[in-house]
């Protein structure tokens, strides 16, 4: 598998994540309601995320050689109920099917469990993007729901979810 190293994101890397967001391909699966127009767009929103770190994490994915590739982020963090929203981005297509998207969901995945104490992560997935759903699937996400309504090139919303006790269960399975 692929080897990833997890960053906090900082606003330097706006010009690179807007790049990545405008690009058609890497964004037709992300469901921005309103990508950013500007780099200065992109640098805004990577300040709020910065200045919410209670409630949103954001994460710079590097390759092996210490290149970023793409984010992850966990959002809506409810230390109280335990649970957050993940979304990952692999920005450098190249890379795409390399294992890179799965390495960095368990790093992120890892940070939610072990530092965060989460108890549930959760997240949301066009039924047509097959690459995510077999990441989230080796992950060990599970499908929770389904949500039909208007998705891009049609399809699904699908809901799905992964609790702390069974990635703590596939920790242990793959030490074995």
């Amino acid at each position: 598998m692929a080897t990833v190293r997890l960053r906090p994101i900082a606003t330097s890397d706006a010009e690179l994540c807007f790049h990545w967001v405008t690009d058609p391909d890497v964004a037709r699966h992300l469901g921005l309601t309103q990508p950013p127009r500007t780099i200065r767009d992109e640098q805004a929103w990577i300040s709020s995320v910065l200045a919410d770190p209670d409630h949103l994490r954001m994460f710079v994915i590097e390759d092996e050689s210490a290149r970023p590739i793409g984010t992850s982020t966990l959002r809506g963090i409810e230390p109280e109920e335990g649970f957050a929203f993940f979304g990952i981005l692999i920005g450098e297509k190249a890379l795409w099917d390399h294992g890179y998207g799965t390495a960095a969901t368990l790093a992120t995945l890892a940070f939610a469990f072990q530092h965060l104490g989460l108890r549930e992560v959760r997240l949301s997935c066009y039924s047509q993007n097959q690459r995510a759903l077999r990441c989230y699937e080796k992950a060990g996400f599970q499908r929770v729901t389904q949500h039909w309504s208007w998705v891009p090139e049609g399809g699904a919303d699908l809901r799905m979810s992964i609790t702390r006790e069974r990635w703590e269960e596939m920790q242990q399975s793959s030490a074995s």
